[in-house]
């Protein structure tokens, strides 16, 4: 792997040993970190619930001492998790799953929750109920087999989707039998894994040569896209740039799949410099998510009206290439794409059904009134 020009990289420790003392630390994260005493309680309610997990090296990229700071409000608990309002299954995942971990909710896709472990908990993360304390719930896929074999019985599923939690928290051997299982699989041509691990645990692909090698050797059975997940520029580091470099040098494709969330990265700015700075890493713009209504996280979400005029104003300042990704409303029927809006009383919001969950018949443009304080889609 070459180096980065002008840049040397820093002492790296492997991946598994930063996980170890990642969720050492956080089990006591109250003591480590420079918090007040009323931040301290949040942390110490939240383990209840959901409990606040923060990467080591991720750590020291945030300000604790600052209210503001993007990454400590993605990342620390707050007051407002005490609202109730919301649901821990925003997109309809219970009414498309066959089996436990095996999801089909579009036709030509299968998904499989390979994990509910991650290397971090986002305040946001639409699967928060996959951690929380107070919600026990199992849907991690327990039979692999019952799995393929019903994928193989589905020729219309042409790809597969690795999610959790965080796939890329399995070890090499699990990830490789994964492929493995699925390469019998002849009408499968691509495999996705959704990960922020590039963001919050870059080691992951600079010290296990072994991962990369895995990668680039089933590169020639799929194509295998990896859906990267960024909050906000800060969090690309140089080591995240290796991790990144080594992965495209695997033979994936990268792809970003960016979560639109207030007081984390809701500014044109921000968002902006987020998606051309990943665009030059050869991360390929395809979502920027509207905020759900997840329970407990209600307040990072932002108005529909004010969202897209925002997404407007990113676009005008991104050429072609970057500006080439979907808003989108993840809705329990599929994913909305949110195009525009018509001046008018009620304003009009202008939308497009992107994908469908199966059995519905739902199709091309939809316009629907919206007001000043329209922050979701209804059935």
């Amino acid at each position: 792997m070459t180096e980065l020009i002008g840049e040397k990289l820093p002492q790296v420790r492997n991946w598994r040993d930063e996980l170890i003392e990642s969720l050492n630390l956080s089990k006591s994260a109250e003591d480590w970190l420079s918090l007040d005493d009323a931040d301290k309680q949040l942390i110490e309610n939240a383990k209840q619930r959901f409990p606040l997990m923060v990467p080591v090296g991720y750590a020291d990229l945030i300000n604790w001492q600052n209210p503001a700071d993007p990454l400590r409000q993605l990342l620390l608990p707050s007051p407002y998790e005490e609202n109730d309002l919301g649901s821990l299954d925003t997109s309809g995942e219970e009414f498309s799953t066959i089996i436990p971990g095996l999801q089909h909710k579009y036709e030509q896709t299968a998904v499989l929750i390979v994990t509910q472990a991650c290397a971090g908990h986002c305040r946001y993360c639409f699967r928060r109920r996959l951690m929380s304390k107070d919600v026990m719930v199992k849907e991690t896929i327990e039979d692999l087999q019952e799995a393929i074999s019903y994928i193989k019985q589905h020729p219309e599923i042409d790809n597969v989707l690795l999610s959790g939690g965080d796939p890329m928290i399995c070890s090499t051997r699990r990830l490789a039998n994964l492929f493995a299982a699925l390469s019998q699989i002849p009408h499968l041509w691509q495999i996705r894994i959704s990960s922020k691990l590039p963001a919050f645990l870059p080691s992951r692909f600079t010290t296990d040569p072994e991962l990369l090698e895995v990668l680039h050797q089933y590169n020639s059975r799929f194509q295998i896209v990896i859906q990267c997940h960024f909050d906000h520029p800060r969090e690309i580091t140089v080591i995240t740039e290796k991790a990144l470099s080594n992965l495209r040098q695997a033979g994936c494709v990268l792809t970003s799949q960016i979560a639109m969330m207030r007081g984390v990265n809701a500014e044109v700015n921000t968002m902006t410099e987020l998606f051309k700075r990943l665009h030059r890493l050869g991360v390929i713009p395809q979502y920027l998510f509207h905020p759900r209504p997840v329970k407990h996280a209600t307040h990072f979400q932002l108005p529909i009206i004010e969202a897209i005029k925002l997404v407007e104003e990113i676009r005008q300042h991104c050429n072609g290439s970057v500006k080439r990704f979907r808003y989108i409303l993840t809705h329990s029927d599929g994913k909305l794409e949110l195009v525009g809006l018509l001046e008018g009383s009620p304003m009009q919001l202008v939308a497009r059904w992107h994908q469908v969950r199966r059995g519905l018949d739902k199709s091309g443009l939809m316009v629907v009134g919206v007001n000043e304080d329209t922050v979701w889609l209804g059935d």
